[in-house]
């Protein structure tokens, strides 16, 4: 942390960056930017990475969060309405490279704001396509345990991928690997998950709407 506090505050308000990490911030926060009920506003997709660039602060700023311009084929529109095969939005990560750009296919989180996409911070889930040629992904220990999603009456189900969906948890710690990929939804083997168990896309997003998203007062 800096010594000089309040040279750097009195920077970050007058910088679009700022401007920008605010907006960023408050669709993480416990309730929306917009009336409920307005879900124009929303876009839920399947999506397939085209392209994703560092947006670099100019020199008188300081990040809080990294910053990313994203581009990705639209697959599939899970809710909400987009003409486009392809889409841009603006990704806003505290860790770096954001997580969803790790995988092929994922379901995505969007949020119009002046006519621009920006993603809903960290809200993704990896997707895969099964032997009967749906979209599904593997068991959302991190959904499933969100305290809104207690009395979820949604129970993962056995999926036949349409190849096997693996996991590298060699640099996980043992206790992590029982949290988050707990048997029987997982087998374990030679440092990787595979999984068994999981859920199709109707109901990943309503563990996402019902837990996370209700926290943040968002796709409701």
């Amino acid at each position: 942390m800096p010594s000089q506090i309040n040279p750097i505050i009195r920077g970050l308000l007058s910088s679009q960056y700022f401007r920008l990490f605010l907006f960023a911030h408050f669709i993480v926060g416990a309730t929306s930017l917009y009336p409920e009920g307005d879900a124009s506003k929303y876009l839920v997709f399947v999506g397939e990475k085209i392209s994703l660039s560092r947006v670099q602060p100019n020199k008188d700023e300081i990040p809080f969060d990294y910053q990313f311009l994203a581009k990705y084929r639209v697959l599939e529109v899970y809710r909400g309405s987009y003409a486009g095969d392809e889409i841009e939005f603006t990704v806003f990560d505290h860790y770096g490279t954001p997580g969803f750009s790790e995988h092929k296919h994922v379901l995505l989180y969007l949020e119009k704001h002046d006519g621009h996409f920006f993603h809903s911070k960290y809200q993704f889930t990896p997707l895969y396509k099964t032997r009967d040629g749906k979209w599904a992904g593997a068991y959302a220990a991190m959904d499933y345990s969100h305290s809104f999603n207690e009395n979820t009456k949604i129970k993962p189900e056995k999926i036949e991928f349409l190849e096997p969906v693996t996991i590298d948890i060699s640099k996980y710690e043992s206790e992590d690997i029982a949290r988050w990929f707990p048997e029987p939804y997982f087998q374990i083997k030679d440092q990787m998950a595979i999984a068994v168990y999981g859920n199709y896309i109707d109901e990943l997003f309503k563990l996402k709407q019902d837990g996370v998203l209700k926290a943040r007062g968002d796709f409701q």
